[in-house]
C-alpha cells in the first residue's frame, strides 16, 4: 500500500527519531568538486532537490558508517553493518580487540596517526540522501537526473532547520525534500585557500557558505527536462500550496495550524492532487534509485569477507595489512583469531 506522502510530516524521518549511536567512483553518486567547475573564480555552482526516498520515505536520509581498509592489494572500501547499528561488524570488533588490549603493540594498531598509533582503523561517516540535478552547466548530462549525494554538514543543517524545527519554535515543519512542493537548494561550493605549504587544503577545506533554499517551491521535473505536471494538474498544485502557505507554513498557532491542516487534507483539491501523486510516485519510482538498496548495508561477498578477514588477522596479529607482513604466527592463529573476533557478542557500551 502507498503511504501517503501528502500527509507525511517531514520530521518523522526516522533519522530524527532514532538514538545516534569510501565510496569512489560510484556514477549514482553526484558530486560538486570546484576542480570540476566551469565558473572562472572557480565556484561550483548548481542547483538540486534532496528529495525524500520514493521507495521508502522514511528512510529517506542513510547515515552510513564504512571502513577504509588497506592490504597488500590496495585500498577498498567496505560499509560496515554499524550503518543499522549493528555491532556485529567484525572490523568493529577487531578493533575493540586492539583498543582494549594491554599488549602496546596492538593497542598502536586501533590508535590514531595523531595520537602517536599507525591508525589502520580508517572509519569513515557519510549522510546520503536522494536529489535531483535541476540545474548544472558544469555538468549538463546529469540535468534530470536523480543521484545520490554525500551532505556536507553546513547544507544538512539548513535542510534540518526547516524540516525538524524545534517545539519550542512553534514553527512548522517545512517539506523540503517533498517531490512536488519541495525547496531547491542553489549549491555554491568554493575551494579552499591556495597553501603552498598544505596543498590539500584546497580540497579538504571547500565551502558551503553561499549555499541558499530557495524560498518558492520548486517541483521535480522529468528526466528530459520537461515539466512533471501538466497544466490542470499544477493548478491543483497551486491551489494546495496556497493554502498550506498561508494555513499552515506561515501560521503560528500550533493548535490552529492542526485544524487547518486537516480542513485542507478533507478538502476536494487535495483528494485530487492524491491522485495525481499516485501517479508521479510511480514515474519517479521508474527511474530513481534506491537509496538504502545502493548505500546501505549488505552482506559481504564471500570474495569480500575473505580479504576483510585476511585484513583482520594480519591486524590482530600485530602485523601491516599493506604488506601482509605480520609475526610467523599469523599463519598459525588466523583462523582462530578471526573466529574469535568475529563471534564475540560483548554488549558494552563503546563509543563508535
Amino acid at each position: 500500500m502507498m503511504e501517503d506522502v501528502l500527509g507525511f510530516d517531514p520530521s518523522q524521518l526516522s533519522v530524527f527519531n532514532e538514538e545516534q549511536p569510501k565510496s569512489q567512483g560510484n556514477p549514482l553518486i553526484y558530486r560538486t568538486r570546484p576542480a570540476d567547475s566551469k565558473s572562472e573564480d572557480g565556484v561550483y555552482r548548481s542547483t538540486i532537490k534532496v528529495i525524500l526516498n520514493p521507495h521508502n520515505l522514511k528512510e529517506s536520509v542513510l547515515e552510513q558508517t564504512s571502513y577504509g581498509l588497506q592490504d597488500e592489494n590496495g585500498w577498498f572500501t567496505i560499509v560496515s553493518s554499524l550503518t543499522n547499528n549493528d555491532t556485529n561488524c567484525p572490523v568493529f570488533k577487531a578493533w575493540k580487540t586492539c583498543r582494549y588490549s594491554k599488549d602496546p603493540n596492538l593497542n598502536a594498531q586501533s590508535t590514531t596517526k595523531d595520537k602517536g598509533g599507525r591508525g589502520l582503523f580508517d572509519k569513515r561517516f557519510a549522510r546520503y540522501v536522494t536529489v535531483q540535478v535541476i540545474e548544472d552547466n558544469n555538468q549538463p548530462d546529469l540535468v534530470g537526473k536523480y543521484m545520490f549525494m554525500k551532505l556536507p554538514k553546513a547544507i544538512w543543517e539548513m535542510i534540518t532547520n526547516k524540516m525538524n524545527p524545534s517545539p519550542e519554535s512553534k514553527k512548522a515543519a517545512i517539506p523540503v525534500m517533498d517531490f512536488l512542493f519541495g525547496r531547491a537548494i542553489e549549491l555554491e561550493v568554493k575551494p579552499g585557500p591556495d597553501d603552498p605549504n598544505a596543498p590539500e587544503r584546497k580540497t579538504r577545506e571547500t565551502s558551503y557558505a553561499g549555499s541558499e533554499l530557495s524560498e518558492d517551491i520548486v517541483s521535480c521535473i522529468n528526466p528530459d527536462g520537461t515539466a512533471i505536471l501538466d497544466d490542470s494538474q499544477q493548478a491543483i498544485l497551486d491551489e494546495y500550496v496556497n493554502q498550506m502557505t498561508k494555513l499552515v507554513w506561515k501560521e503560528k498557532d500550533p493548535e490552529k495550524r492542526t485544524a487547518n491542516l486537516a480542513t485542507i487534507n478533507a478538502s476536494e483539491n487535495t483528494v485530487k492532487l492524491r491522485e495525481i501523486y499516485k501517479e508521479v510516485m510511480e514515474q519517479i519510482k521508474s527511474v530513481c534509485p534506491n537509496l538504502t538498496e545502493e548505500l546501505g548495508y549488505k552482506p559481504w561477498t564471500p570474495e569480500v569477507t575473505e580479504r576483510v578477514n585476511r585484513w583482520i588477522a594480519t591486524v590482530v596479529a600485530g602485523g601491516d595489512p599493506a604488506s601482509m607482513g605480520a609475526p610467523a604466527v599469523v599463519k598459525e592463529v588466523a583462523e582462530q583469531v578471526v573466529e574469535e573476533v568475529t563471534d564475540s557478542s560483548e554488549d558494552e557500551e563503546l563509543p563508535f
